[in-house]
């Protein structure tokens, strides 16, 4: 008789303690194009008008269980921003890109333009724990009318290898915030260990740089291969990495952050960046 209660203790503590681990444990989410069935990476996952989660290459992120049914903000490059009810599977509608009048002309490489400069700076920035500033985006005018962008470079530092961010390109709204994605598609930036200047040639993808001027924004992706742990002084405290050069400033620059779903004048800092345009 013993011996069975004990038994019986022992099979009901191990469903308590599997049904406490499914109860707090996270959910793996595949988030797939509606077309293709293909992997969407590196999309955002919005809570709550903060920054959550990036899926990653192969378009797969983790969500608490608690999560499974309640609404997200999706968005993607080259994807209609949508919400939906958090799923073990996910799928997103390609955006439908509308085309002007195609205009063929042969690129000169002739008049090369350098605006900005990639160096170490003042101090650094990363993304904390809570994400709630992801995004940094640095304006450059069009002083001498290129029309073409062909370089960025800036000035990063890694603890280890294998972390990344993406670029994004961005018009220059009403207010001077930036508006609108340029770039098609997501560009992805392998970031080398220790201090390096980050050197993006994005000239075979005819980037047009408009006259009002161009916003260059680096986003870190919330993934795990971009943690960056405290320990062993608070071995749950992260930050992503890597850090970004930056000069400190009284005021406003030239560099906006974006939080809850809005752009806003950074007063503290201007990310040091160079720009390359050409005709």
């Amino acid at each position: 008789f013993i011996y069975l209660y004990n038994f019986i203790r022992m099979r009901y503590v191990i469903f308590i303690f599997i049904f406490c681990q499914w109860l707090h444990g996270q959910i793996t989410i595949s988030l797939k194009d509606k077309t293709t069935n293909l992997p969407i990476a590196y999309a955002n996952i919005w809570k709550e008008k903060q920054l959550y989660r990036s899926s990653d290459s192969t378009g797969v992120f983790k969500v608490e269980q608690s999560d499974l049914g309640m609404e997200f903000k999706i968005t993607c490059v080259g994807y209609n921003d949508t919400v939906l009810k958090m799923s073990e599977v996910l799928t997103l509608e390609p955006s439908a890109i509308a085309l002007n009048e195609v205009k063929i002309t042969k690129r000169k490489f002739e008049k090369i333009v350098k605006l900005g400069k990639a160096k170490r700076g003042d101090s650094v920035y990363a993304v904390q724990y809570d994400a709630k500033n992801g995004m940094s985006a640095k304006f450059f005018e069009n002083t001498n009318n290129s029309a073409f962008i062909n370089n960025v470079k800036f000035c990063t530092f890694a603890s280890t290898k294998n972390r990344i961010v993406n670029l994004l390109f961005y018009t220059v709204g009403e207010n001077g915030q930036p508006k609108e994605i340029l770039n098609t598609e997501n560009i992805i930036v392998k970031i080398k260990k220790g201090n390096h200047i980050a050197e993006v040639d994005v000239s075979n993808l005819a980037i047009e740089f408009p006259k009002e001027g161009v916003f260059v924004a680096i986003q870190h992706l919330l993934l795990e291969q971009n943690k960056e742990y405290a320990k062993p002084f608070r071995p749950n405290a992260f930050f992503y990495e890597p850090t970004i050069a930056v000069d400190l400033t009284k005021g406003y620059k030239d560099t906006w952050y974006f939080k809850e779903e809005s752009w806003y004048k950074n007063n503290g800092f201007s990310v040091n960046m160079q720009l390359i345009g050409s005709d």
